[in-house]
């Protein structure tokens, strides 16, 4: 297979290195196929630190390396530099989709946006291939645009969404499968695409799963604790945001709830978090301790909460919410259908209005005052995250990448 993929590759002491969690998908690919190429952009060593919440692994690590074949690709989110580099690098990927027998491309983005390329390509080569994406990208732009300055918010509105937007239509169209990550992607992208599915592209695996007498004991805890526990795993952007996480728990804490609340990550708006936090007088009970590197450290901070409270306010599929629930943590926040479609069959949170702070706050103060209820909410998300471990995720995928975009021609 071949796979054009956003998530970058770097160089670190002349070795590539992979994001974690795309180095296990590697893996996990690899498992389906006889070879894995895989094609990403580098991103330069003067901008790697700004990108928060980063864990780097060396390729040549992971346990399939011998059948993965890492293709860097230009990093190029600027139009000089994509016009530059757009020649070149489409004729590299030519030879790599001529010579493939399936074919993925992970679009999310415009400019410098190389799957959306390699798929222009294939169409010239009349071959089948699949679209993957975990987040409607132009509807996250469109969003968050209010935070933006005139001048950038005319650009995004006015010029980036609708190009965008055309852009992504025209490559979904004439792709042979749609492999859409959560309910929002699917709503978005299926009317655009003649073979549709909804998949969740995650990296836990069954050991990650709370372990019954870990279940039991968290329900103890959960109904003799004096304090509710809530946390959160994520960046600190727009799109999650953190002012109105924090203006929930101040709700809930003015309700009378006894609660703790930690946000772990970093991001843009760390300071205005911060100085927020300040304003609410919320320091004594919220903390943000940072982006934590270590998987089983993250799990097991997530198992130890009570709860996890989200203020996602664009249309995404953020893995945070399935790791919630495969650690039995209830997960409460703002309704988008991704976030309803994994509490559908067997519960395990609770869905306010978006942009309904105040309303979230209020469900945190009513679980804080029934523990009963909060230790049922727990036993029904370990429940549902039963259903989400990257080994059957992936399989299904491969089998419909297998079916649907192979070598024959569209």
């Amino acid at each position: 297979m071949f796979l054009v993929i956003p998530v970058p590759f770097r160089i670190i002491d002349g070795k590539l290195h992979a994001e974690a969690q795309a180095a296990n998908g590697l893996d996990r690919w690899a498992e389906g196929f006889e070879t894995l190429t895989v094609a990403a952009p580098v991103v330069p060593e003067y901008m790697a630190g700004d990108l928060a919440g980063f864990t780097w692994r060396a390729v040549d690590t992971i346990e399939h390396r011998d059948r993965v074949h890492c293709q860097p690709l230009p990093w190029a989110y600027s139009p000089s530099d994509f016009a530059q580099s757009w020649k070149a690098t489409r004729s590299l990927m030519a030879d790599s989709i001529a010579k493939a027998e399936y074919l993925q491309f992970a679009i999310g983005g415009l400019i410098g946006d190389w799957a959306a390329v390699a798929a222009l390509e294939a169409m010239r080569q009349k071959r089948r291939y699949a679209i993957h994406t975990d987040r409607v990208e132009h509807e996250v732009i469109r969003q968050t645009s209010s935070e933006k300055s005139g001048l950038r918010r005319f650009k995004n509105l006015g010029i980036i969404v609708p190009l965008m937007e055309r852009y992504h239509k025209y490559v979904i169209e004439r792709c042979s499968l749609g492999l859409w990550h959560g309910d929002d992607c699917y709503r978005a992208y299926s009317p655009w695409c003649r073979e549709n599915h909804l998949i969740h592209d995650i990296h836990t695996k069954s050991e990650d799963l709370i372990e019954p007498a870990a279940l039991e004991h968290k329900l103890e805890d959960i109904l003799h604790s004096d304090r509710l526990r809530i946390c959160y795993i994520g960046r600190l952007s727009p799109m999650k945001a953190p002012l109105d996480w924090l203006r929930a728990i101040a709700s809930a804490r003015d309700r009378g709830a006894k609660l703790t609340a930690v946000w772990y990550g970093e991001g843009s708006l760390l300071a205005d978090a911060q100085a927020e936090s300040t304003r609410l007088d919320l320091d004594s009970i919220v903390t943000f301790p940072g982006f934590v590197a270590s998987r089983a450290e993250l799990l097991a901070n997530v198992r130890s909460a009570h709860a996890l409270a989200f203020t996602h306010i664009t249309p995404e599929s953020p893995r945070n919410l399935i790791e919630s629930l495969v650690s039995g943590t209830p997960i409460l926040g703002y309704y988008n259908a991704y976030a309803a479609d994994l509490l559908a069959a067997d519960g395990g949170g609770a869905l306010v209005p978006i942009h309904d702070f105040e309303a979230l706050g209020e469900v945190i103060f009513e679980l804080a005052q029934d523990r009963p209820r909060l230790a049922e909410m727990v036993r029904r998300a370990a429940k549902s995250g039963t259903r989400f471990t990257d080994a059957a995720v992936f399989s299904e995928r491969v089998e419909l990448i297998k079916q649907f975009a192979g070598s024959l021609t569209a």
